[in-house]
């Protein structure tokens, strides 16, 4: 039903609240949409008095998709990142914290969805707060730091590919253009990891070609973060950048994958030391609360200790 897919629980997304408090929300909303023909809902936004569409166009739509079991910093690094490269000219700036509630990878376990959603809202908040605070070091003006410059929506959806992902945002007109249904760019964010699951053809059956993601390339972008750690598993830089330049010689178009594809990939530096989700549950299994707090920040470290997270389970993703 196109136009209603992301708006059946925005009163709910309004109300400030704390992330805890917000459990219920979080839960009554995902066992409605799991009973209804949705397939992609908004249902929190930060700040909370932001409408679903400002009086200026939304040129464009980061989407940072993650199981977020729990949210890290390198999360936060990847989206600041990515929100400080986009031009003046593309303000005001909108950012979407994607979950999806089916995984062609990970179970859903250990945390529960509505425990990720609460923890992604603590995320959603870092990244205002260190966005703010780069442009004022940056000598910004103040209209480029107030609340209409920036918005954090929080999603979910039952799709777990991303092209599935991209029509899913698109159809349901959350971020169109008012006036004209003009919709905006999406800019998908991922890692080095996940690009290499997005360009294997095994999650496209029953051709088990690249051709679906025709759908996600034709109209939108991805910003890959590389990998610097572990290099036995991802390889070095160098030999990250070659997955691309394979792409951009041509060399899968016999599996359907485009030339042109690698125009709208873009291969970015990573930043900071590693930092993975599963390094944070073992974290948390020893009880080193100094390393969870320096692997996900202060308030996803408070949630998952006040709310006993991942204590003698380290399984999902």
């Amino acid at each position: 039903m196109r136009g209603s897919t992301s708006r059946l629980f925005r009163s709910a997304a309004r109300t400030m609240q704390s992330p805890s408090a917000l459990l219920p929300n979080f839960r009554t909303s995902l066992q409605s949409f799991a009973s209804s023909p949705s397939t992609f809902l908004i249902i929190h936004t930060l700040p909370t008095s932001t409408p679903p569409s400002s009086s200026l166009r939304i040129k464009t739509i980061h989407v940072l998709d993650s199981s977020f079991n729990p949210p890290t910093r390198a999360h936060l690094r990847i989206a600041v990142s990515a929100l400080q490269s986009t031009k003046k000219a593309s303000k005001p700036q909108r950012l979407l914290l994607l979950l999806a509630t089916q995984n062609a990878d990970k179970a859903t376990k250990p945390a529960a969805f509505e425990q990720r959603l609460a923890m992604m809202t603590i995320l959603a908040q870092d990244i205002l707060d260190q966005y703010r605070s780069t442009a004022r070091s940056q000598g910004s003006t103040a209209d480029s730091m107030n609340e209409d410059s920036l918005a954090v929506d929080i999603g979910i959806t039952k799709h777990p590919y991303f092209h599935d992902k991209a029509i899913s945002i698109d159809d349901s007109d959350y971020f169109a253009e008012p006036s004209t249904g003009e919709q905006p760019q999406q800019v998908h964010l991922l890692g080095f990891d996940s690009l290499i699951r997005l360009l294997d053809t095994k999650y496209y059956p029953p051709t088990h070609t690249l051709d679906p993601l025709s759908a996600l390339f034709n109209k939108h972008r991805i910003r890959v973060t590389k990998r610097t750690e572990d290099g036995d598993k991802y390889g070095t830089v160098e030999e990250q950048d070659q997955v691309w330049e394979a792409l951009a010689r041509g060399e899968r178009e016999s599996e359907g994958g485009k030339m042109e594809w690698a125009e709208r990939i873009e291969m970015v530096e990573g930043e900071g030391d590693a930092v993975s989700s599963t390094k944070v549950r073992e974290g948390v299994g020893k009880g080193d609360w100094a390393l969870v707090e320096q692997l996900v920040g202060k308030g996803v470290r408070e949630h998952v200790q006040n709310e006993g997270l991942y204590i003698g389970d380290d399984r999902g993703g």
